[in-house]
């Protein structure tokens, strides 16, 4: 996840990847390896490739935006991170005396996510969420409801079928 930065800092530089490999002692192929993302970096040769670019590590590696993780001996590879998003959930059921938010993202617990009752008579619940495909249900009162509100479901091995959910990244 290294590569755009890369690239960005070379084009910047005016340098073609050629120049790039010759001033840190690699071949042209390395450089467009670590352009694409396809080969991890020492620590040594990521603060080289600072030093070349007159950059700070930081400038390189784009912490605010990714997560650093060791692989191999010496090298070091990022992945980009994926935000979660703060997803409402809600559910009409005034009668009801307790209502529990339940899915694929919290491996189906029959506990699950306590919701509250507002003045309305309506229930929510908020899930942080990475972007993704959920399935879910509501327990009311001990019973598994779809969400009536949401056309969107899947069937299920149980032959009935579960509310769907969809979040863009």
């Amino acid at each position: 996840m290294f590569g755009e930065s890369i690239k960005r800092l070379r084009e910047r530089k005016k340098f073609t990847q050629d120049d790039l490999a010759g001033r840190l002692g690699v071949s042209r192929q390395a450089i467009c390896m670590w352009e694409l993302d396809k080969r991890g970096l020492t620590a040594k040769m990521l603060t080289k490739i600072a030093n070349v670019f007159e950059v700070s590590v930081d400038e390189v590696v784009k912490l605010q935006h990714f997560t650093v993780t060791g692989k191999g001996e010496g090298m070091i590879t990022a992945t980009k991170r994926v935000r979660e998003k703060d997803v409402e959930f809600q559910l009409n059921a005034p009668q009801a005396k307790s209502v529990v938010l339940t899915g694929s993202f919290n491996s189906w617990l029959q506990n699950g996510i306590k919701m509250l009752k507002g003045k309305n008579g309506a229930w929510k619940a908020n899930v942080n969420l990475k972007p993704g495909r959920y399935e879910y249900k509501f327990i009311v009162d001990g019973q598994w409801w779809t969400d009536p509100s949401n056309k969107n479901t899947t069937s299920n091995s149980y032959g009935s079928h579960n509310s769907l959910k969809e979040i863009s990244a």
